[in-house]
C-alpha cells in the first residue's frame, strides 16, 4: 500500500516537475529552490529528534498513549512557533538591519509565502507518526497521495497556462504562485490527515513525559540540527555563487532522483515498530542485514537506470538539463547507500541507542557542510583548485554517505558482537550484467524517446531480477506477489479495513 501511493506521488512528480522546467523554466524553479532552501536552513529547531522519539513511544503498545500524544504536540507547536520567529527575524536582519538583499525581490516574499507550507508541513509529523506506530499503511498514504495529486495538478495547469501566454499567469512571476500553492497544498495534507485520524486521543501534557522524550531525542538533536542545516544549505551556495539556474538544475535532478529514497521509505517504515515489538515478545532478533538487502534488491536496479542513462533521464524533463546530467551519478550513489543504511538506524533506535546514531550523523554531515563549503565556491581565498560548481555539492554528500555506512555498520557490529555480513555485495554481479546493457543502449541506440527509454530500462530491470532469481537473492514468486501487491484499488478496501 505505501509503495504504491510513493509510486503515484512520483508518478505526478515528475509530470508536475516536467510541466515546470520544460514550459517554465529552470530560473522560477531555482527562485523556488533556494526560498525552501532558506526556510530550510533556518529551521534547525523544528525537530531536534523528537519525532524519532515519538515513533519509539507509540510503538510500544502503550495503554495511555493520550499523555504521549499531548507531551509530543505540545514540543511540536513549540518547536514550529519558535522556528517562524526566527525565519521572520533572520529576514528582518538580513534585509532591514544589514541591508542586504537577494538575487531577485522573488525570493523575498517566496519566503514570506512558504512560512505556512512550513508550518503545516512540521505540524502534520504527529499524524504521520501516529499511523506509523499503528501501521495503518492507507492512513498514511492517503494524505500524502492528495497532496501530491494537488500541488502537481497545480503545477500542471501553470505549465499549461505559461506555454499558452495567458495573460493572468504572465504578470507574477511563478516562483510566487509556486509557493502559494506548495502552502495551500500542506494545508491540505494537513486537514486530510486530520480526518482520518479521528477521533484522536490527546491528554494534557505531562512534565515526566516530556522529560522522557527530551532523554530520548538529546543525542539525537545536534546531528538533527546540522541534518536541516546540510539538507538545504547546498542549494543556498549555489545559489549565492553560481546562481539561480543552477540551483533550479540541481533542485530537479534532486527530486528526479528522489524515488530512490521515498520507494525505500515504503519498503522500511514499519522497521521500528516491528523491531520494537519482535524485542518486546521474543527479544530483539537481528534482522538488519535481511532488511539491508530487501531494500538494496529493490532499490539498486533504479540507481543502475539513472547512472548509466543519466543523459537521457535529464533529457526527459529538459535539453537543459544535460549539462548537468552528472549529478545524477553521484546524487543516485548517495541516495543509495542513505537508505541501505535504515534498517541500522532502525536498530539502534529499538535498542535506546540514538546516542550512537548522534554521534554517526554528527560526523557525516558535519563533514557534508565542510565539503560543501570547500567544493561549491567558485574559489576559496583566491584557490580554485578544490571547486567542481554544482557537482561538488552531490560529490560532498556522496562522500558523506559512504562515512556514515561505513560507521554505521561499525558500530552494530560492535554493539551486537557480530561479524559483518557480506551477502549484499553479491546484488553486485546483477547489477553489473544490468548497467553493461545500458551502456551499450546508451552507446548504440541512444534512448532520447521516452518510448525506447522506457522499453530498455524494463529489459535492464528484467535482467537484473532474472539473475538475482538464479543466484538465490529472491524467489519468483516473492516478485510475482510483490507485482500483484502494486494494486491501486486496494486503497479504498485498505483504508476501510484500518
Amino acid at each position: 500500500m505505501i509503495l504504491e501511493g510513493q509510486i503515484i506521488n512520483s508518478l505526478f512528480g515528475y509530470i508536475g516537475l516536467f510541466f515546470i522546467i520544460r514550459f517554465i523554466g529552470l530560473q522560477q524553479w531555482g527562485f523556488l529552490s533556494f526560498s525552501l532552501a532558506f526556510i530550510g536552513v533556518l529551521s534547525i529547531f523544528s525537530d531536534l529528534g523528537f519525532n524519532s522519539a515519538h515513533l519509539r513511544f507509540m510503538s510500544m503498545n502503550d495503554p495511555d498513549r493520550a499523555k504521549y500524544n499531548g507531551s509530543f504536540l505540545t514540543l511540536k507547536f513549540i518547536t514550529t512557533f519558535g522556528t517562524v520567529l526566527i525565519i521572520l527575524a533572520a529576514l528582518y536582519v538580513w534585509i532591514d538591519v544589514l541591508h542586504r538583499g537577494f538575487q531577485s525581490p522573488v525570493e523575498y516574499y517566496s519566503i514570506l509565502i512558504l512560512i505556512p507550507y512550513f508550518a503545516f508541513n512540521r505540524l502534520k509529523d504527529f499524524y504521520y507518526i501516529t499511523f506509523n506506530a499503528k501501521m495503518q499503511a492507507a492512513r498514511m498514504m492517503l494524505p500524502q497521495i492528495v497532496e501530491a495529486v494537488f500541488r502537481n495538478s497545480a503545477f500542471i495547469y501553470m505549465g499549461l497556462m505559461y506555454k499558452f501566454r495567458i495573460s493572468i499567469f504572465m504578470h507574477v512571476s511563478a516562483a510566487i504562485i509556486f509557493a502559494i500553492i506548495y502552502s495551500f497544498s500542506y494545508f491540505i495534507f494537513f486537514i486530510v490527515s486530520y480526518f482520518l485520524g479521528r477521533p484522536w486521543h490527546i491528554k494534557k501534557p505531562e512534565k515526566t513525559i516530556i522529560k522522557k522524550y527530551i532523554t530520548l531525542a538529546l543525542p539525537l538533536a545536534a546531528s538533527s540540527i546540522i541534518a536541516t542545516i546540510s539538507g538545504n544549505i547546498d542549494k543556498v551556495l549555489i545559489q549565492f555563487f553560481w546562481h539561480a539556474s543552477a540551483t533550479g538544475a540541481y533542485a530537479a535532478l534532486q527530486r528526479i532522483t528522489m524515488p530512490i529514497i521515498t520507494f525505500s521509505m515504503a519498503l522500511s517504515v514499519f522497521f521500528i515498530p516491528l523491531l520494537t515489538r519482535e524485542e518486546t515478545k521474543n527479544g530483539f532478533n537481528d534482522n538488519i542485514s535481511v532488511f539491508e538487502r530487501t531494500i538494496s534488491l529493490f532499490i539498486l536496479p533504479l540507481v543502475i537506470i539513472f547512472i548509466a542513462l543519466r543523459i537521457f533521464v535529464a533529457n526527459l524533463w529538459s535539453a537543459n538539463l544535460i549539462p548537468y546530467s552528472t549529478l545524477l551519478i553521484f546524487m543516485s550513489l548517495a541516495n543509495y547507500l542513505n537508505v541501505i543504511n535504515s534498517p541500522y538506524t532502525s536498530g539502534l533506535i529499538v535498542r535506546g541507542l540514538t546516542i550512537n546514531i548522534g554521534k554517526i550523523t554528527l560526523i557525516s554531515i558535519s563533514s557534508n557542510i565542510i565539503l560543501d563549503f570547500i567544493l561549491i565556491p567558485k574559489s576559496i581565498f583566491g584557490i580554485t583548485f578544490f571547486s567542481l560548481g554544482v557537482i561538488g555539492a552531490a560529490v560532498a554528500t556522496f562522500i558523506a554517505m559512504i562515512i556514515e555506512a561505513v560507521l554505521f555498520r561499525f558500530y552494530v557490529i560492535k554493539i551486537e558482537k557480530s561479524k559483518i555480513n557480506m551477502k549484499i555485495f553479491r546484488q553486485i554481479i546483477p547489477a553489473s550484467v544490468q548497467f553493461i546493457f545500458l551502456y551499450l543502449v546508451a552507446y548504440y541506440v541512444r534512448p532520447y524517446s521516452v518510448f525506447l527509454f522506457l522499453i530498455f530500462s524494463i529489459i535492464s530491470i528484467a535482467i537484473f531480477f532474472s539473475l538475482s532469481i538464479k543466484m538465490g537473492e529472491i524467489k519468483k514468486s516473492v516478485i510475482i506477489d510483490f507485482i500483484r501487491e502494486l494494486n491501486p484499488f486496494k486503497l479504498s478496501r485498505t483504508l476501510k479495513n484500518e
